[in-house]
């Protein structure tokens, strides 16, 4: 398996669409409700090219082979005021390969792609009580709050967020 950063996403978007489709079918906090159809989800993988392209994203994926077997990404804050901080976005890890790790190693590649482009400080939400929840306070993350009513799962009902930031070793 290969941690890596992806520059043009037209290179796997099929795959990409596979473990996005995955994460939403299998309940993750990532912006879109059950079940997403294959043109929506190549949809925001087109989307996210542009962000990348304008160097305000990062694509992360752990790859074996051709098959995604998860992403993230890392996606910075552009005001003058925020130029230090990041956004963890999308952590996804197909439900066939979760607990080996990958999600540990995908946000330890995050964290050093975010000091490399000088981001000392992450911040990040999730749906109180997912599973990625106890990921990020295992890596360090602290826990500043949730928020009611913030997101509908799939059957229409009102989940609330919880908000986490982690500040990294390197500061300018």
């Amino acid at each position: 398996m290969v941690i890596e950063e992806i520059s043009h996403i037209d290179e796997v978007i099929e795959p990409l669409c596979d473990v996005l489709i995955d994460g939403v079918g299998s309940g993750a906090s990532i912006g879109y409700t059950a079940p997403l159809e294959r043109e929506q989800a190549y949809r925001y993988w087109q989307s996210i090219q542009a962000e990348i392209s304008a160097g305000y994203k990062k694509l992360i994926v752990a790859r074996k082979n051709a098959e995604i077997l998860g992403c993230v990404q890392l996606s910075f804050c552009m005001k003058d005021n925020g130029l230090h901080r990041a956004e963890v976005e999308k952590l996804i890890v197909h439900r066939s390969m979760r607990g080996r790790g990958i999600g540990k190693q995908l946000m330890s590649f995050l964290e050093n792609c975010a000091e490399k482009n000088d981001r000392s400080l992450l911040v990040l939400d999730t749906k109180v009580g997912d599973t990625a929840s106890f990921l990020y306070r295992k890596l360090g993350y602290i826990e500043v709050g949730e928020i009611p009513y913030f997101a509908k799962d799939s059957n229409g009902a009102f989940e609330p967020t919880v908000y986490f930031y982690k500040k990294l070793e390197y500061i300018k």
